[in-house]
């Protein structure tokens, strides 16, 4: 089995991969204060919890945009499983070009939704990743990177919104059932929520309009983008795997 790990700045994504297919996914909050045998039993509990035997992971690959995580994982996967993880960012050879100003700068994360979309919902293509930024990825149609864009988070505007407004206090995320709020709730609702399908609506139709597509495949994952994508107008697939497939399609194309 191939073990996926996915660090980012929130959550720490684990996937294992059987034959080909993502059979287990965990989700861990990121934190860099954590130690390597802490990583290790979170790990060992998740995997035997869900009836596997560590033996059976022969392979590891990572993509981080945390580095005091990468550290700490890498050393976890020599020390526990006699692993050296294979570390995907912008200097592997993906067989796809990273057609921007500094290929090096862009996340592994980012890579892995690229190279998971294109190949497995087509090109062109666009990603947009609901987690501490949202992201928007396009894909060409020969299945290279040719940019995108980076707004602020969902969750990070809001929280951001709740400590430095007084009055406002933190809310769960429920789609309200009008734009108009009648109360500070539903108002809140209706301004993070719509506003953030409006803003994928926005952005996907600016980036179709400046390529000249049309009927394009969109893939929302991340956070929010399910509930952001079944009340955004574009059509839209939901995959909220697409970057553990794609690190562990990366991964089984250069071995």
């Amino acid at each position: 089995m191939i073990l996926a790990i996915d660090i980012g700045n929130t959550n720490v994504v684990l996937g294992l991969f059987k034959d080909s297919k993502i059979i287990e996914s965990w989700r861990l909050t990121t934190d860099s204060t954590r130690t390597i045998d802490e990583c290790w039993v979170a790990i060992k509990l998740l995997t035997q919890d869900a009836g596997h035997d560590l033996d059976e992971i022969n392979e590891i690959v990572i993509g981080s945009v945390v580095p005091k995580e990468t550290f700490v994982f890498k050393k976890m996967c020599n020390h526990y499983l006699d692993i050296i993880p294979f570390e995907v960012n912008g200097t592997t050879n993906l067989g796809i070009k990273l057609d921007v100003s500094s290929p090096e700068e862009v996340g592994p994360d980012r890579i892995a939704n690229v190279y998971a979309a294109g190949r497995l919902y087509g090109k062109p293509s666009i990603v947009v990743d609901f987690g501490t930024a949202t992201t928007y990825d396009v894909i060409d149609e020969n299945g290279n990177f040719v940019g995108g864009a980076i707004a602020p988070g969902i969750e990070t505007s809001a929280i951001h919104l709740f400590q430095n407004a007084a009055l406002l206090h933190r809310i769960d995320f429920e789609i309200p059932d009008s734009a108009i709020g009648k109360d500070t709730r539903t108002n809140l609702e209706s301004g993070i929520l719509f506003g953030a399908a409006d803003q994928v609506d926005g952005m996907i139709k600016r980036i179709k309009d400046e390529k000249g597509w049309n009927d394009i495949p969109v893939i929302i994952t991340g956070g929010l983008g399910k509930v952001i994508g079944g009340i955004a107008k574009t059509k839209i697939t939901f995959d909220d795997d697409l970057t553990l497939k794609g690190l562990f399609h990366i991964f089984s194309n250069l071995n």
